[in-house]
């Protein structure tokens, strides 16, 4: 049977996704029916200037859902047209980077084939971030976001129903309702994961804190956590906005958060033949697989981020309204 297919190439829908959904649309019309024929890849291609593996991945997901099947030599038909649609999941983070790599591909994997997760990124851009979520209101089943701002960002997120809406990474105490959370105490982290580390940062002289803005978002609690630690253990320590400014010498531990002045600090230590662990102490926060090898291995302190993506995606599959505090631990490796 000829049906007509819609594919929008501006959408920013995934072509195999749309046609997906487009098949379904012609099931749910009856358009098509058990026994029914699928136009060819190679018909689809031609017809409407979509790539063979993007057709051949569309009818691969029709086909582990049970929709169609094929027949050797002939082509795809349609066997069944009982179907349950997917569970719309609206993922909105900051921006993407290695742990948080870790951490989407941990709740994709645990949520399994009865959902579709579309993302988008905010880059702390609060009008922007008030867009897309303006933009995108009734449209999902479930809202997870990370509000990544240090402001009060109650007012954005009072149109999701309390019941569709999940928080992650960091807990909003100023948003009122029986919503979901899985986040950081990151104040309490950052203070218990130093004590864990104390007996390597007793050979340094003084422990600084990188809190550079301008290329990561700085939790407010992380500088509290750091700075109670150092009065409780009487440590001597500072705080700066970027690792010049901090004059790196021989004998400092260095707390970091961006990855960009991880790198900066390396850079200075080659240079002047310091060595990680022994010069100079690193501690970074959050673990990355490439953190495991870089320089023979950097120290961190992290939350568990495939911890946290499998826990989000429970509470979705449970539609929990819980609040959890998610695990984190300190990393002593070579470079403390």
């Amino acid at each position: 049977m000829a049906i007509n297919i819609r594919i929008d190439k501006s959408a920013s829908t995934p072509k195999y996704e749309q046609l997906v959904n487009e098949v379904l649309r012609h099931i749910r019309s009856k358009r098509l029916v058990i026994g029914d024929k699928l136009p060819s890849i190679h018909e689809i291609c031609n017809n409407y200037d979509i790539s063979r593996d993007t057709v051949i991945i569309a009818y691969n997901e029709l086909k582990s859902r049970g929709i169609i099947s094929p027949k050797q030599g002939k082509g795809f038909y349609v066997t069944s047209t009982t179907f349950k649609s997917k569970l719309k999941i609206f993922l909105l983070f900051d921006v993407m980077n290695g742990y948080k790599e870790v951490l989407y591909r941990a709740f994709l994997n645990s949520l399994g084939s009865d959902y579709q997760v579309d993302i988008f990124f905010h880059y702390y851009n609060l009008k922007v971030f008030d867009q897309l979520i303006g933009n995108n209101i009734n449209k999902y089943d479930f809202y997870v976001i990370m509000p990544h701002f240090n402001e009060d960002i109650s007012k954005y997120l009072k149109h999701i129903p309390a019941e569709k809406l999940l928080i992650i990474d960091k807990d909003l105490m100023s948003v009122h309702g029986n919503y979901a959370a899985v986040f950081q105490n990151f104040e309490k982290d950052v203070s218990n994961a130093l004590e864990e580390a104390l007996p390597l940062l007793k050979k340094y002289t003084t422990l600084k804190f990188i809190s550079n803005h301008n290329f990561q978002f700085i939790r407010d609690g992380m500088e509290k956590g750091f700075l109670k630690f150092c009065a409780e253990k009487k440590i001597k320590n500072s705080v700066y906005k970027e690792i010049n400014s901090s004059a790196p010498e021989q004998g400092d531990a260095f707390l970091t958060v961006s990855d960009q002045d991880l790198i900066e600090l390396l850079k200075l230590s080659k240079n002047k033949k310091w060595e990680a662990g022994r010069d100079i102490g690193i501690i970074s926060y959050d673990e990355t697989p490439l953190k495991e090898i870089l320089a023979g291995g950097i120290s961190v302190i992290s939350t568990d981020f495939k911890k946290m993506g499998e826990t989000a995606s429970d509470m979705i599959k449970k539609q929990s309204t819980v609040k959890i505090e998610n695990p984190c631990h300190f990393i002593a490796r070579k470079s403390l």
